[in-house]
């Protein structure tokens, strides 16, 4: 008898404000995308994909946890949303949104991620080169500045150079955020 696999749908953060907050985020622009897909009820699991990324005075509780309070308060099942509230960037939103459904002992057939499409190009591209997953991406329509627009393009490069999301660029950079993180 073979094992079950489930269907997963997955949102990685992005921004919080105000204070723990989703309002006119594009998190919450991701998260009610997800909300509409999963009341298709073709998905199992939801997980949401963040952990604290801003100093104290915009977040003081990882972005997953909020994203996940949300989806609650959207009549989504608790039990149903995984919460990886460790993540600081795409490379662990994927690293340890992965590890949790291992140590869950969930496997699945299909994993969908929800995102912005400049975004979406860097996670299929570590799914597949990382790991050997095909996603399917739902891009969430949302005007992104034009500092996000570079920002995407830096690490679309990047990605060319680090493939395991452990160079020295990207510990700098995580570096960077736990020193914000701990301001």
């Amino acid at each position: 008898m073979s094992k079950r696999k489930f269907i997963i749908l997955l949102i990685p953060s992005n921004d919080i404000k105000p204070l723990n907050q989703l309002l006119n985020t594009h998190t919450l622009k991701r998260c009610q995308k997800a909300s509409e897909l999963w009341r298709t009820n073709k998905y199992d699991f939801i997980i949401t994909s963040g952990g604290c990324c801003n100093n104290r005075k915009t977040q003081t509780i990882p972005a997953a946890d909020i994203m996940k309070q949300w989806l609650i308060s959207q009549k989504v099942d608790e039990s149903k949303i995984l919460s990886e509230n460790k993540s600081l960037d795409t490379y662990t939103n994927i690293h340890y949104s992965l590890k949790l459904l291992k140590k869950r002992g969930i496997e699945f057939s299909e994993l969908t991620v929800v995102s912005h499409w400049t975004h979406l190009k860097r996670i299929k591209t570590i799914l597949r080169r990382n790991y050997g997953i095909e996603p399917i991406c739902i891009p969430v329509e949302y005007k992104i500045s034009f500092s996000e627009w570079l920002h995407e393009i830096v690490w679309s490069f990047y990605l060319l150079f680090d493939k395991s999301g452990n160079g020295l660029f990207e510990r700098v950079v995580r570096k960077h955020i736990q020193k914000r993180v701990s301001s």
